[in-house]
């Protein structure tokens, strides 16, 4: 297995929003319940559509999946993302913190 020189080489899109989602999932590990695995959740999200592959290879590894959805804007893509509750919740908070 390669490994690569973190300081030549920063994180792609897709390893950051690993690292988000992990630490989503832990803070909310530690004030909620567990909730059903097998409960199922949809969100919309809107990201620059040259990010879809990143987006794309960061939700397989997550078992969610990527649906793209009409856009008016060929600079954006409009995607609907399938999977288990709390990736698809986390996925949609984190996305949320960047329109404010």
């Amino acid at each position: 297995m390669q490994t690569r020189d973190q300081d030549t080489f920063p994180l792609t899109l897709s390893e950051q929003l690993d690292a988000m989602l992990l630490g989503w999932l832990e803070h909310r590990a530690d004030r909620d319940r567990a909730r059903n695995p097998a409960l199922k959740a949809r969100a919309l999200v809107t990201v620059a559509e040259r990010l879809v592959p990143e987006i794309e290879a960061f939700c397989e590894r997550w078992e969610m999946t990527v649906e793209r959805a009409p856009a008016p804007d060929g600079s954006w893509a409009v995607l609907y993302v399938d999977g288990p509750v709390l990736p698809v919740e986390g996925f949609s908070a984190i996305t949320g913190m960047y329109r404010r």
